[in-house]
């Protein structure tokens, strides 16, 4: 195919791309992403710093973003619709060799490789790893996965190269330094080799041999790395009290089956899903979904010759999956996200089921041209709620059950929007869910001193406190005092509020407002500028500092 044709087919499906991504790419930085360092009031430390922590490529990849472009989300949402975009081409690159492989003829290959790249680069269930800027640590993760995948399937010879095999395990060491879960590629090159030319023989793996031989040692200190993450992490590990493995085992039987109805039929997702637990074997049918389980893997292998792709296609599901979706538990059993690089696993599955279905090139174009535009709308429309993610959290919290955390979160959304009498509705669900809890509390205080009843506010704020006392309750105590007038106590709070997190820009931003009504302007502008030290876009303490100035300057004039 001539060089010009490819770049017009890749220019018209970035357009595309960009158009159905549009809403989101304006859509505020949100959840996790206000936790990353571009957010923080570290944001300008050196670039050293930044790449300390466990995934220094993520994180270089923001600094890029930050250095450059500074802390406009646009930029971030653009880059990381540009790594899908290049993903998706990989993906048409990797299932075009599988298929050849396969024996499957060239143009047909072909044909189904860009339907592939496109349900890829389409479907809704992408949205979380593109539209989300902390979603980025998945799909950059799969970018370094993807090429280093595409440089073993594109080798010259059956056998691979000592030179190809550095640049693989390199891209892999850099996927691995992105996001953890990257360390599934191991198997995916096992099972690629065990299962081309011939389903499981060993001929593959023999002759790559070079690769393995230096693959193993690499492999073992990722494991390792991996497991250190693991046993410190506060929302994974088998220290988990939410799960115990064998319960998180059972959920993820479930949640597998949950992944696949979500890719056929993408209806029902939700930024933090409610997915309820599996403490026995028999909570929510789990036995039935691992005994389903079961019999597709038995199935698979003893029809591998007859049904190839399927096989091939189920196994690179699941390995895809393991690392979040085995038995090692997790915080949320069921994330979108995870689904971004698995979702080549089910295309391939596709593809096995859709060459037994006998149909004419009509009918074929129609469900083809149907199945487009249904994905594109439902794309679009999950892109419209990302742009506007307080709706997300408003449609998380409508249907949460067994997960408090929307719940919470949308508690927040409705006061800073002021519509504080539906917030107590949410917070009693959460309660029943999570009694004598910190944000429970918190945010019961929150909403009540926003509702005007101060005593009870402070009943609640006070509870959080001799849970968890920390800055930002004090802050929100300070704030309950003074809207009551009792400006001593309220002094006191939002002092204990700056001691206990000197780097907190709100609470000396507080505290500055404190001493403003106490008349103390010296000691509002210190504070004033100290909480703009910390975080140079508070537009508030800037507005702040501006008004004490002005007040300072006329009694000067007097």
């Amino acid at each position: 195919m001539p060089w010009q044709t490819i770049a017009l087919a890749c220019s018209i499906a970035f357009i595309a791309l960009f158009g159905v991504y549009g809403p989101a790419l304006h859509g505020p930085f949100v959840f996790d992403d206000l936790s990353l360092p571009f957010s923080k009031i570290t944001r300008d430390a050196p670039l050293f710093e930044w790449m300390s922590g466990v995934r220094p490529v993520l994180m270089f990849s923001y600094w890029v973003n930050y250095h450059f472009w500074g802390i406009a989300p646009f930029s971030y949402h653009v880059a990381n619709l540009l790594i899908h975009f290049v993903n998706s081409s990989l993906v048409f690159l990797v299932l075009l060799r599988l298929l050849r492989w396969a024996a499957w003829p060239q143009r047909r290959a072909a044909a189904a490789s860009i339907i592939g790249a496109l349900i890829f680069a389409f479907h809704p269930l992408q949205t979380e790893s593109v539209s989300y800027v902390a979603g980025r640590s998945e799909s950059l993760a799969s970018l370094f996965v993807l090429l280093a995948y595409a440089v073993f399937l594109y080798r010259r010879n059956p056998s691979i190269c000592w030179g190809e095999a550095l640049i693989t395990l390199t891209l892999f060491g850099i996927a691995v330094k992105t996001k953890e879960n990257a360390v599934s590629l191991a198997g995916i090159l096992v099972l690629t080799d065990l299962f081309f030319p011939v389903p499981f023989s060993f001929q593959g793996l023999k002759r790559n041999w070079k690769l393995y031989c230096v693959m193993a040692p690499g492999v073992l200190v990722a494991g390792f790395g991996v497991l250190r993450v693991l046993a410190s992490a506060q929302t994974a590990g088998f220290s988990l009290v939410t799960y115990k493995w064998y319960q998180y085992a059972f959920t993820e039987a479930r949640a597998l089956f949950s992944y696949v109805g979500l890719t056929i039929f993408p209806l029902g997702q939700s930024i933090d899903q409610d997915y309820p637990p599996s403490h026995t074997i028999l909570d929510h049918g789990a036995i039935v979904y691992m005994v389903l389980l079961a019999g597709l893997l038995v199935f698979s292998i003893l029809r591998r010759r007859q049904y190839p792709l399927f096989c091939f296609g189920l196994l690179m599901f699941l390995i895809w999956l393991a690392p979040t979706s085995s038995v090692i538990p997790l915080d949320d059993a069921l994330v979108e996200r995870r689904m971004y690089l698995p979702l080549v696993g089910l295309i391939l599955i596709g593809f096995e089921i859709a060459c037994r279905i006998r149909v004419s090139r009509g009918t074929c174009a129609c469900i083809l041209a149907f199945a487009s535009l249904a994905l594109g709308k439902l794309c679009y429309d999950r892109n419209q709620l990302w742009g506007q993610p307080d709706k997300l959290l408003e449609l998380a919290a409508s249907t949460a059950a067994y997960n408090p955390r929307p719940l919470l979160n949308f508690t927040e959304v409705l006061i800073r929007q002021g519509r504080c009498e539906l917030g107590p509705a949410y917070l009693e669900r959460a309660e029943r869910q999570l009694p004598n809890n910190y944000y429970v509390n918190a945010a019961w205080g929150r909403t009540l001193a926003c509702l005007g009843h101060f005593d009870q506010a402070l009943e609640r704020l006070q509870t959080a406190i001799r849970i968890n006392p920390c800055s930002r309750v004090y802050e929100s105590i300070g704030l309950v005092y003074g809207q009551m007038g009792r400006l001593e106590d309220a002094g006191s709070a939002l002092k204990m509020a700056v001691k206990l997190d000197p780097n907190s820009e709100t609470a000396h931003g507080s505290l500055a407002m404190w001493f403003e009504k106490t008349d103390d302007l010296q000691d509002a502008e210190n504070e004033y500028r100290t909480a703009i030290s910390l975080d140079r876009m508070d537009s508030w303490a800037k507005t702040g500092l501006i008004r004490v100035r002005a007040i300072e300057g006329e009694r000067k004039s007097y």
